[in-house]
């Protein structure tokens, strides 16, 4: 973290009056006499007014991994403020954002990413829960080889953004090697008008990922670099506390995986198994929940491999009696030449002390319990061939009342 930097500011309502102005002076400009409206406006997907800003969001592409979400007002406003703070001590020639021109913003999951022109210059920011990262518009970009495509930045929890080859109606973006998932290639967000994207890819800067157009194809020699950015600035810190066998754990894991995870110092261990050289732990923030497991690569022998949220809602639930909700992940933890062995874990209330699981035709079994969490083994014997057959799942709190009561098909 960098000392000694200047206090936030928040943006004048004269600079927010400006930046309406403007923006909405661009929009009517670019309207044109006869009836209907441009392409590029056309395609928009969704437009936020935010307090004196108006954001015209770009075309969301890929398949259903993360459909654009629109920003609240206030959130738009603040996200704003966020990245003014975060680059103004690092740039002194960076405009005001009254100057600023806005081809999209969007939300995927908790980060907010804005695409800006100043001047003619390309700008990202990405807000998430404490951490802004601002590109620098003055770095070289990075070129997408075959292509006039350019990357400006990678970000810790996967995105890549920059400007598409204005031969492109979009972008996709490939891990080589990596199989497609049945939903779809990553989604991807992207500007008819400025020929900006933004794409979520899933891994961070050290892994490879390859950029091609939109339904082409995309070779592994398309591998990507990006600059560094202008500022990665923690600038809402949140931490944890990391000093218990499962936080410290969480820590060496989350550092460790391939996926990487916004805001993760601010994670908090929950509950935490292992078995011989193999760890898993659920960990929270407010209503976000992953597991991140290790467990040993069979590509390295003597290594582990580690992975954050390897499997997600592999059983449908059924809410029953009680109040609450219950997350249900199925993580496997495991290598090849040992019994399949994966975890049942998952959210419940924080109020929740005890957690009973019972596998189709066995005997309640107890959950380990931690902070709003509970994880607990699952293999192949706990199974049943009865078709439709359901684990049952209850939480109780500490006076032993029933909070919560969930029926699962686990696949």
């Amino acid at each position: 973290m960098i000392d000694n930097l200047p206090p936030q500011r928040e943006l004048p309502p004269e600079v927010r009056d400006r930046i309406r102005h403007r923006v909405h002076t661009g929009l009517d400009a670019a309207r044109p006499a006869r009836r209907g409206r441009p392409v590029w406006l056309a395609a928009a997907a969704v437009v936020v007014v935010a307090t004196g800003v108006v954001f015209a969001t770009g075309v969301p592409r890929g398949g259903s991994v993360a459909p654009a979400q629109p920003v609240a007002p206030s959130e738009a406003t603040q996200s704003l403020d966020r990245c003014w703070n975060a680059a103004k001590p690092y740039d002194s020639t960076l405009p005001v954002p009254s100057d600023w021109t806005f081809p999209f913003i969007f939300k995927h999951r908790d980060a907010t990413v804005f695409a800006a022109m100043v001047g003619n210059r390309p700008l990202f920011c990405e807000v998430t829960l404490t951490t802004v990262t601002v590109s620098d518009p003055d770095a070289v970009p990075a070129p997408v080889p075959g292509s006039a495509a350019k990357v400006f930045l990678r970000t810790a929890d996967g995105l890549v953004a920059g400007l598409a080859d204005p031969a492109w109606r979009g972008v996709q973006a490939v891990t080589p090697g990596a199989t497609v998932k049945p939903d779809g290639l990553p989604a991807s967000w992207f500007s008819p008008l400025s020929h900006q994207f933004a794409v979520f890819t899933g891994v961070g800067p050290a892994v490879p990922v390859a950029l091609g157009p939109q339904g082409g194809a995309v070779g592994a020699a398309s591998v990507i670099a990006a600059p560094a950015p202008l500022t990665t600035r923690v600038d809402r810190p949140a931490s944890a506390d990391r000093r218990s066998e499962a936080g410290r754990f969480l820590d060496v894991c989350l550092a460790s995986a391939q996926q990487q995870v916004p805001d993760r110092g601010a994670y908090v261990a929950g509950a935490h198994l292992s078995w011989n050289d193999r760890q898993v732990v659920v960990a929270r923030l407010g209503q976000r929940v992953l597991t991140c497991s290790a467990r040993p690569d069979p590509t390295k022998p003597g290594a582990l491999y580690y992975a954050v949220n390897p499997a997600l809602g592999s059983g449908e639930l059924e809410p029953g009696p009680g109040v609450g909700t219950l997350v249900p992940v199925l993580a496997p933890v495991k290598d090849t030449g040992v019994p399949e062995r994966t975890v049942l874990a998952g959210a419940v209330p924080q109020n929740v002390t005890r957690v009973s699981v019972t596998y189709p035709g066995g005997r309640p079994q107890e959950a380990a319990v931690a902070h709003g969490t509970f994880a607990i083994w699952h293999t192949d014997a706990d199974d049943s061939s009865t078709v439709d057959a359901r684990t049952e799942v209850k939480a109780y709190d500490a006076a032993g009342e029933l909070v919560l009561e969930a029926s699962l098909k686990l696949i």
